[in-house]
């Protein structure tokens, strides 16, 4: 029987001694943390069909072979350029010409840009298939592939199209981290800061003391760090699945800003972590001026975050990315709902800041 919501239970049986399997309430998705998956997912899934792969430049030639059989593979190109409408209009072709029927399934192979585009095209082809994420990058199994959402990104901003879609099964292999570029892995650990600042800050105590072993990617820190994370966001995605209560709302800490950032640049100069990274400093000021937080907890935010080689503040004037700001999704009637961390204890959802506030929050974080 399922834990009520909120509450992580392990669903049975593990199949490996060193694997770690997530389920919650009623959501319907199941984690699975270990080493050495990719050969084994038909272990878990009971399930024997062929999936339709889809893959980036990088994912697909590294980790499709692992896999024990597909029915194609579609390969996007690699960064946001790969989650588009016309990207996925193009495996929607590939599909067809696969002749991927309502009984199939897509399996994502990739970073957060492939999930998010191959998650879109299982939520929209035939009106919604099965949907497998295989993470490969500390971003996208901390947080990405975890949750349902999916979308692709317009020129007037990020995600502005999407749908909800949980995947069936997230198969988090931390020995695909192992090959990820530097640059590339410490966009993840800016998502897992923000779990320790957002949910929980005794597993920011855990990020300081282990930061070492982390960097290094040593694979038995690298399980807790994903296992513990993964637990975090099921929980709060079981509480409010689709974005109604504003629970979940909570995991959006630093993404206003974040989110702004990519837009204004682009999507070239700013990643997703660092954005991130820099829009959880400009929340920590505003924290602060709200009484939320203190200066000794402003500090130690920005210590972490250097201490992964993370941003610790924005690099353009307000004016750059106020009219990305006012298309962000959490506006209304012009006013911003932001999430505020608090001192040891969750975060909280506001929506009563003026945007002068934030301004000025923004720009003591320059």
């Amino acid at each position: 029987m399922d834990a009520p919501s909120g509450q992580i239970t392990a669903a049975k049986p593990p199949v490996g001694e060193n694997e770690i399997v997530l389920r919650t309430g009623e959501f319907p998705t199941t984690v699975v943390v270990g080493k050495g998956l990719l050969s084994r997912i038909s272990d878990f899934t009971e399930k024997k069909e062929a999936p339709f792969v889809v893959a980036d430049e990088i994912t697909g030639p590294l980790f499709a072979d692992f896999l024990e059989q597909r029915k194609g593979l579609f390969t996007l190109p690699r960064g946001e350029e790969g989650k588009s409408l016309p990207r996925v209009s193009a495996i929607y072709t590939a599909l067809a010409e696969s002749q991927v029927d309502r009984s199939g399934v897509i399996l994502a192979l990739g970073g957060g840009v492939v999930g998010d585009a191959a998650g879109f095209a299982a939520a929209t082809w035939m009106r919604g298939i099965r949907l497998l994420q295989c993470p490969t990058t500390l971003l996208a199994q901390v947080d990405s592939a975890i949750g349902g959402k999916t979308g692709v990104n317009l020129p007037e901003g990020k995600n502005l199209v999407g749908a909800f879609h949980p995947a069936e099964w997230v198969f988090s292999d931390v020995e695909c981290l192992r090959s990820q570029e530097e640059e590339d892995f410490r966009q993840g650990l800016a998502e897992a800061v923000k779990y320790g600042i957002g949910e929980n800050w005794n597993f920011l105590s855990w990020l300081e003391e282990n930061a070492g072993p982390i960097l290094r990617r040593d694979c038995s820190v690298l399980l807790r760090l994903v296992s513990e994370c993964s637990r975090m966001k099921l929980a709060v995605v079981s509480e409010d699945e689709r974005e109604q209560s504003g629970s979940r709302a909570r995991l959006n800490l630093g993404h206003t800003v974040g989110h702004a950032l990519e837009a204004a640049s682009g999507y070239k100069r700013w990643k997703h972590g660092d954005a991130v990274a820099a829009g959880i400093i400009v929340a920590a000021r505003l924290g602060a001026r709200l009484g939320e937080l203190g200066e000794e907890e402003c500090l130690r935010i920005g210590r972490i975050l250097s201490r992964f080689s993370l941003p610790t503040g924005p690099d353009r004037p307000w004016e750059d990315i106020l009219p990305f700001l006012a298309r962000d999704k959490k506006f209304t009637g012009g006013v911003p709902s932001l999430v505020i961390p608090r001192k040891n204890t969750s975060c909280t959802l506001r929506s009563d800041i003026p945007l002068p506030l934030l301004r000025e929050a923004y720009e003591e974080s320059l």
